[in-house]
């Protein structure tokens, strides 16, 4: 049995989930789930993460929030297509 924590679902696995069209995405943290066999807890607690480390913003609920621009570039960071 893994216990799980926020700190199996990396920063590059949420933003990348965030930076699909929202119809592959919504709800993103069942979609979250669904990629990375974590419990929804756990899930959440990585998404709050984010959106507190300013990479996410929403309206009404982050499951159907996007990439601000900083989530944007820190996304392209973690992908190696950063600004060199």
């Amino acid at each position: 049995m893994t216990l799980w924590k926020r700190e199996n679902i990396t920063t590059e696995q949420v933003l990348n989930v965030y930076a699909r069209p929202i119809e592959d995405r919504y709800p993103a943290d069942q979609v979250i789930a669904a990629e990375t066999s974590a419990p929804i807890k756990v899930v959440w607690a990585a998404m709050w993460r984010e959106e507190d480390a300013g990479h996410l913003d929403y309206g009404s609920n982050l499951r159907g929030g996007w990439l601000t621009d900083k989530g944007k570039r820190t996304l392209a960071e973690l992908k190696g297509q950063g600004d060199e």
